[in-house]
C-alpha cells in the first residue's frame, strides 16, 4: 500500500522520527514555539506542535530551522550563505517526505504546496512561504509556494515547489527546507503543508 511519511531529524534513535499527527510550527524563537513571529520578518524558529502551537513535540532536538534571505541565500542561525547541497545536510532541511509503496514504484510530477487546510488548490491565508528542495540537480534557488496577498499558493502549477522525479523504488526521500513570514498579526490556523504525485 502507497504510503506518505513526514518526518524530521531528530538526532539519535532513530534519526528521522514521524511527525504522525503533529504539526510544523514557525515561531519567533529558536526554543519556544509560543514566540509568534514579528509581521513582515522570516521565523527564526522551526519546532513540531501539537495543535497551532499547542506544546513542543521536538524532544531534544528541535526541529532544524533554515530563514529565506534572499533568493538564493539562506540563514540556519550562523550567518547567511547561498543555497546548495554543500551548505545544507540531508539532515539540516526542515522535513523529509518519505513516500513508500510495497512494489517498487517511479514518482513524477511530485510537488509540495501550501493551502489553506481545507481545499488544496486555495492558497494559505495571510501568509509568504519560500520552499527548497535538496536534490542533485543544481537548483540553487528558492520557490515561493504562497504569498497570500500576491493571490499565490496552493496546488496550482507555477505556485508550488516541483520535486524531483525518481526512478523506480519501494522507497522515495524528499528532502524539503521551509521557510514562512506572517502577512498580518495572530496565529494562523488557516495554513497547512501538502505533498502530491504520480506513481507508476
Amino acid at each position: 500500500m502507497a504510503t506518505f511519511y513526514w518526518e524530521y531529524f531528530g538526532g539519535a534513535g532513530p534519526a528521522w522520527g514521524d511527525m504522525s499527527t503533529n504539526t510544523i510550527v514557525f515561531a519567533g524563537s529558536n526554543t519556544d514555539l509560543t514566540v509568534p513571529v514579528t509581521v513582515g520578518t522570516w521565523q527564526d524558529g522551526t519546532h513540531m506542535g501539537n495543535d497551532d502551537p499547542g506544546t513542543d513535540q521536538c524532544g531534544a532536538q528541535h526541529m532544524r530551522n533554515i530563514k529565506y534571505v534572499t533568493s538564493g541565500q539562506f540563514d540556519q542561525g550562523f550567518g547567511t550563505y547561498f543555497l546548495s547541497m554543500g551548505q545544507i545536510a540531508a539532515s539540516g532541511c526542515t522535513v523529509r517526505v518519505r513516500f513508500t509503496d510495497a512494489s517498487p514504484v517511479a514518482i513524477t510530477s511530485a510537488r509540495l504546496y501550501a493551502f489553506d487546510g481545507s481545499t488544496v488548490t486555495t492558497r494559505a491565508t495571510d501568509v509568504e512561504v519560500f520552499g527548497w528542495e535538496r536534490q542533485p540537480s543544481g537548483i540553487m534557488t528558492w520557490s515561493n509556494v504562497n504569498d497570500y496577498s500576491a493571490a499565490q499558493g496552493g496546488d496550482n502549477a507555477g505556485q508550488r515547489l516541483d520535486l524531483l522525479n525518481q526512478a523506480a523504488s519501494t522507497e522515495h526521500h524528499y528532502y524539503i527546507v521551509l521557510s514562512a513570514r506572517p502577512e498580518s498579526v495572530g496565529a494562523k490556523t488557516s495554513f497547512d503543508f501538502g505533498v502530491a504525485l504520480t506513481y507508476s
